[in-house]
């Protein structure tokens, strides 16, 4: 059932550096909606496979460039998505930085939401997007949460996230996500912004659904 042709959905970014609650605005726009009318399709997914490289190599990689993510297959889920039909996303095993052979199937839905830090970089993912959202947390911040998340989440070792924050994610982020706010139509702060953000952003997805 194509139900892009009668209802093309709604598809909104959400970037900003790692670590700065993009993961967690998505899942609290997920509750304020009815359950089903929202999709979720993450950037991390599509990590390129690296299991031709040693698992010394893949550990040495810069995750933090674009050349890093697989964005061909991104923007095709994207539109098979927005088209109507059901679609897969890879799986990746972060421990051993190589897909695995299995994906997730996701539905077609009302609302899409792109979580990603590099997603504003390409052009091609910018163009399907109604609402863009820049979440400006300051960089402490940023790297508490990235060794909570991938400690716990990710197996990673405290000293390899902080060797990695400062060889590649914090200049990545200077040189890839950071120019990307001006592409924002709504940039939130969360040391600075008083008003529930949440609002704020279901306030204008619910501009374009109506």
């Amino acid at each position: 059932m194509d139900l892009g042709k009668k209802n093309p959905p709604i598809i909104i970014g959400i970037s900003g550096g790692s670590g700065s609650g993009k993961t967690y605005i998505a899942k609290k726009l997920i509750q304020a909606y009815k359950e089903g009318l929202i999709s979720i399709i993450n950037q991390d997914s599509f990590y390129k496979d690296l299991s031709h490289l040693t698992l010394n190599q893949r550990a040495e990689q810069n995750f933090d460039t674009p050349l890093a993510i697989d964005f061909e297959s991104f923007n095709r889920t994207v539109k098979e998505l927005y088209n109507g039909f059901h679609t897969k996303i890879p799986i990746y095993d972060f421990s051993k930085h190589v897909r695995l052979n299995s994906f997730h199937r996701i539905n077609p839905t009302s609302i899409i939401i792109l979580d990603g830090t590099l997603i504003f970089s390409q052009s091609h993912l910018r163009n399907w997007m109604k609402v863009k959202i820049y979440i400006d947390a300051p960089d402490k911040i940023r790297l508490l949460r990235r060794i909570k998340r991938d400690t716990k989440e990710r197996g990673r070792s405290h000293e390899s996230i902080i060797r990695q924050y400062s060889k590649s994610v914090r200049p990545m982020f200077n040189k890839y996500i950071a120019p990307t706010k001006k592409f924002a139509d709504i940039v939130i702060n969360p040391s600075k912004n008083k008003s529930d953000p949440i609002a704020l952003i279901k306030n204008e997805i619910d501009k374009n659904l109506n």
